[in-house]
């Protein structure tokens, strides 16, 4: 039955009701992909990252450099790039986990531009839809007169659809977008800190 509700408020609202509900199917797959992605064992891995410190500290990188490859994520590929560049002085390693961070924050942030494209767009196609179908309910009115209150009534409902719609839409897109581009950020930082452990433990190494 709901389902018949809802195939009967998507045909009332016009052609407009199309590029919103493809912007809605597009937004829930971004973000629910995005919420499974951003993760610490997606992104961190912080058990094999404990693994490399240990091998770090006693000296064998080969054993550092193989858990690199035990578990790819965004932080081993940063530490392959570290252990990599072990042998370079102390600025030029510092230099190389930093590009290596840039390189991997697009990563992380992966949709975001669309998801949050997709939050403000969605009123704006449904005020779209809202004036195109008050346009047609004008129309109606002067071919038909006025006084048709239940006519004029039901145009106005209808024209409002898309409105709803779009903000039914972009409400929750947007604060699933700050979610998780707070959870980007945070990630982010906890990235940056492992880095500049391993910039310690790699630089220490070497000056013993």
């Amino acid at each position: 039955m709901s389902d018949l509700i809802n195939l009967d408020v998507i045909s009332r609202g016009g052609p407009v009701m199309i590029p919103l509900l493809i912007c809605s199917v597009l937004a829930m797959a971004m973000i629910i992909e995005r919420l499974f992605f951003l993760r610490g064992s997606k992104i961190l891995s912080v058990d094999v990252l404990r693994e490399i410190e240990v091998a770090i500290k006693s000296g064998d990188l080969k054993t550092a450099l193989e858990w690199t490859e035990e578990t790819k994520t965004p932080m081993t590929r940063i530490a392959r790039i570290a252990l990599i560049n072990s042998d370079k002085p102390r600025e030029d390693l510092k230099a190389s986990l930093e590009e290596a961070g840039r390189q991997e924050v697009p990563v992380l942030e992966r949709y975001f531009n669309a998801i949050y494209t997709i939050a403000v767009i969605t009123p704006l196609l449904g005020l779209l839809g809202t004036v195109l179908g008050m346009i047609h309910v004008f129309d109606t009115v002067v071919q038909e007169g006025g006084g048709n209150t239940s006519l004029l009534a039901g145009g106005i409902s209808e024209a409002l659809i898309t409105t709803a719609s779009g903000m039914t839409i972009a409400i929750p897109t947007l604060v699933f977008y700050n979610y998780i581009s707070k959870k980007a950020e945070h990630l982010l930082v906890d990235m940056e800190h492992h880095s500049l452990i391993l910039h310690e433990l790699l630089t220490s190494r070497e000056s013993h």
